[in-house]
């Protein structure tokens, strides 16, 4: 398994100040995860930020944020996106299962593909995190497989082992297909701050139905802090 670079290695990988890492890695704009209290960080993870971070640079050259990078949540996370007791008794089938509940939603047009490149971004680095949560995405975004961007999320009550670095099992699945590496990020960020909050977390996972997990969901995103709150205009539709 990939070992976590500390903050201070973190820092210098970066080229960042200490305290500068870790007050953004608290925000949610960089991704890391707290292990005894303590901020650890995956290199794979930092190399995928900094990419995104340049084809940010170049996508919005000559446009504002707001044409680019921005969302709400209303737009691409539904009460028909959500699948509140998954089927799925490992990784595999976790893959398979959100895979196949999005594409007979129609928001993807090939479920062979995609379920290939959610394989081959765990292989690479397990999105899975301390607090029982995963994130599934593709090493990169291609709009043509999506008709429509979104967010879906899978829970299973009883939780799959899905590569968490605490080597507990995995609650909550978030799969997210956005079309740009910019709002990927940013939508990354914000289902990291939400489901820090033990509070926030406790929700979804006591939440009796579809629409109670939305209804947490939404209200979770309302309380965004200023740095990962919606701008205003959507984008990539």
């Amino acid at each position: 398994m990939e070992s976590y670079l500390t903050a201070k290695e973190a820092a210098e990988y970066l080229k960042l100040a200490e305290r500068t890492l870790v007050r953004l890695a608290h925000e949610g704009m960089i991704p890391g995860v707290k292990i005894g209290g303590q901020w650890r960080f995956r290199r794979a993870l930092l190399d995928e930020y900094l990419d995104t971070l340049a084809s940010e640079s170049v996508a919005t050259s000559g446009a504002s944020p707001t044409q680019v990078i921005d969302a709400p949540m209303e737009e691409i996370f539904t009460v028909d996106q959500i699948i509140p007791d998954i089927k799925a008794g490992n990784r595999p089938e976790v893959i398979h299962a959100m895979a196949e509940h999005v594409t007979g939603l129609g928001l993807v047009e090939d479920q062979s593909w995609l379920e290939a490149a959610l394989a081959a971004r765990e292989r690479l680095v397990p999105t899975a995190v301390p607090e029982g949560v995963a994130f599934l995405h593709a090493r990169r975004r291609a709009a043509d497989k999506f008709p429509k961007q979104f967010i879906a999320m899978g829970r299973s009550p009883n939780g799959v082992v899905f590569g968490s670095p605490d080597m507990g099992k995995t609650n909550i699945f978030f799969l997210l297909a956005l079309r740009n590496d910019a709002l990927h990020l940013r939508w990354l960020s914000r289902l990291a701050w939400i489901v820090r909050n033990p509070t926030r977390l406790g929700r979804l996972m006591e939440a009796d139905s579809a629409d109670a997990i939305h209804t947490a969901m939404l209200e979770a995103a309302g309380s965004l802090p200023g740095a990962l709150k919606p701008t205003g205009a959507p984008a990539g539709r």
